[in-house]
């Protein structure tokens, strides 16, 4: 087997020094090619009819780097994942997903042509549907091909902005942006924290949950809390998949629409060392809950959202950001046609930093707000590498010829717990 670390050492120097830890690593990752290949991924890359392709970002590396730098913080590595990079494809291996080229692996996400441009457009709720004649201003499209043949008509500008009014997740295929620091925490000088951080997770689908369960496997203790009437999406999905990432943490259920349900929430976040929230900032206001004060208190808040703190109320999902962050864009730039690479890979990659800042932020012992939205992950991860055109055939080749197994799925450990299951447990130990 061939390892090629420096890519991902180099990202996990990367990453630790931007949440004020620096320092030596020292961790395994295979070439970018080669584990874009591994982890199932060039069967998610390319056209239906062609062969499956490598990205020429090394986003594996980002994910193998992220792990390396988490694994060197926690007191039993063994314990995470042996890589980073399985995670950005068991998803779609447990799911049997494969490439559609520009259509996203899940189907609900396409890249359609615009009179100037490309768009991404992800439509994976009924009511979305309801929307196209207000983006379209009343021209009536009831299909994927209607909407693609309206589309070519109009500046992809200004089908990205109409979109973003009504609450779409659309973005603009666009080169990459340079992207700088985005864990940059303040220099502390807090005793580093003992003990077992109490983590409360109110984030659902894929980001927010994969951090809350590797934060599990680092050593906290997790509670996930869910809305009684609007439970996590994800619990109708895929159940393997669901139990993968959800496994091993307490679930408590709340009426969020009662006085009594939003008590029994700020009394569990008030206790809460780790908040990991993917809400709008409108919700959190409904809820009742001050973040301010909270981090004030010495809470650290993960703050997961599609486009950031600058632009909070936009709708975002892993594969539409993928494509805001610059990804289609480079797929375009080598391979000549815009597509999607890997699947919502935005979502896992996210879901890793923030594991990974939230466990720094703890051991450094005061709380912090760390704002982490999916596109401005991925236009990090793509600073860890990309392969120039003369290294792109190269890359291309070493997967095709690469023999080695897939990395082994990682096994699910259990049935994640039921709605609700341990609500009364949780608040008889509050």
């Amino acid at each position: 087997m061939s390892y090629d670390s420096a890519f991902a050492e180099a990202h996990a120097a990367r990453l630790l020094a931007e949440l004020g830890s620096p320092g030596p690593v020292a961790g395994i990752g295979d070439h970018p090619a080669l584990a874009w290949r591994r982890a199932g991924l060039m069967t998610l890359t390319g056209r239906p009819d062609g062969p499956g392709l490598v990205c020429p970002a090394a986003l594996t590396s980002a994910a193998d780097g992220a792990l390396i730098a988490l694994r060197g913080l926690v007191d039993d590595p063994a314990a995470l994942p042996a890589n980073g990079a399985v995670l950005l494809g068991e998803r779609a291996r447990m799911m049997g997903l494969s490439r559609q080229g520009a259509i996203s692996p899940n189907g609900s996400c396409r890249l359609l042509e615009c009179a100037d441009g490309w768009i991404a457009l992800n439509m994976p709720r009924p009511d979305d549907w309801a929307m196209l004649p207000a983006l379209l201003e009343d021209e009536v499209a009831e299909d994927w091909a209607g909407l693609a043949a309206a589309a070519r008509d109009r500046p992809a500008a200004t089908m990205v902005e109409r979109g973003i009014l009504l609450g779409l997740a659309v973005a603009l295929d666009e080169a990459p942006a340079a992207s700088g620091s985005i864990l940059t925490l303040p220099a502390r000088t807090v005793a580093t924290r003992a003990g077992v951080p109490l983590v409360i997770e109110l984030a659902s689908l894929w980001a927010g949950p994969l951090a809350g369960s590797l934060l599990a496997m680092a050593g906290a203790r997790v509670v996930k809390i869910e809305s009684i009437l609007r439970p996590d999406g994800a619990r109708s999905g895929h159940a393997g998949f669901f139990d993968l990432i959800n496994a091993g943490k307490e679930s408590v259920a709340l009426d969020f629409d009662s006085a009594d349900g939003l008590a029994a929430l700020a009394k569990l976040i008030a206790a809460a060392d780790i908040v990991i929230e993917g809400s709008r900032p409108r919700a959190l206001r409904q809820f009742g809950i001050n973040r301010e004060a909270e981090i004030a208190g010495g809470a650290i808040w993960l703050a997961i959202s599609g486009h950031g703190a600058q632009a909070p109320d936009r709708t975002g999902f892993g594969d539409d950001a993928g494509v805001a962050a610059g990804l289609s864009w480079l797929m375009e730039d080598a391979w000549g046609e815009p597509l999607f690479a890997g699947d919502a890979i935005s979502d896992p990659l996210t879901g890793l930093y923030a594991a990974l800042a939230g466990w720094t932020a703890w051991r450094a012992g005061e709380g912090r707000l760390i704002d982490l939205s999916l596109r401005a992950v991925l236009a990090h991860a793509i600073g860890a590498g990309v392969a120039g055109a003369g290294q792109l055939q190269h890359w291309q080749a070493l997967a095709e010829a690469d023999d080695q197994p897939l990395y082994p799925l990682r096994p699910v450990p259990s049935v994640a717990r039921a709605l609700g299951a341990d609500t009364e447990a949780v608040f008889a130990q509050c």
